[in-house]
């Protein structure tokens, strides 16, 4: 099972490290159930696709291309409070992640790590900011954008170039 999944809006995007990205996911979820448009049709909807890709790491995650700007806008202020959030904090224990419940009984894979630091989640929860907001900077020829590791953003080479 690969470590990566890919996030995209509107043909961009880039991989992100499937731990890093279920942790954040879990704190969308958690300031969208808490925010006033929690129960709003496309809210439900898009918080109901976040618990699956955060709990099954083959699913990428795949910004809704249909969104309003008032839709995009109000995912883009629950990105930024996930990421104030996590940013509150060096590290979570896996112990404390095993506890959280995200969609039914499933939980987030942690593929045996023994803390998950923030500062990378908060790094791709940034990322994914500037993706919906269509500012997420080019990678670099032949390559793809890779956030989410211990290390902060790296570059994935693409199958096919320079071989």
């Amino acid at each position: 099972m690969a470590a990566t999944q890919f996030v995209e809006c509107e043909g961009q995007g880039f991989w992100a490290h499937d731990v890093a990205l279920a942790v954040f996911l879990k704190h969308l979820i958690d300031v969208a159930e808490a925010s006033e448009q929690a129960n709003t049709p496309w809210l439900v909807t898009a918080a109901s696709e976040w618990r699956t890709v955060a709990c099954i790491p083959s699913f990428g995650l795949s910004f809704n291309d249909n969104w309003s700007d008032e839709q995009r806008h109000t995912v883009v202020s629950l990105a930024k409070q996930a990421c104030a959030r996590l940013s509150l904090r060096e590290s979570i224990p896996p112990e404390e992640i095993a506890e959280w419940q995200i969609h039914d009984d499933l939980r987030i894979f942690l593929r045996g790590a023994t803390e998950v630091l923030t500062a990378p989640v908060v790094e791709l929860g940034r990322a994914i900011v500037a993706l919906i907001c269509g500012g997420l900077p080019e990678a670099p020829v032949g390559h793809s954008w890779f956030y989410g590791t211990s290390t902060g953003r790296q570059t994935l080479k693409r199958a096919g170039w320079g071989q």
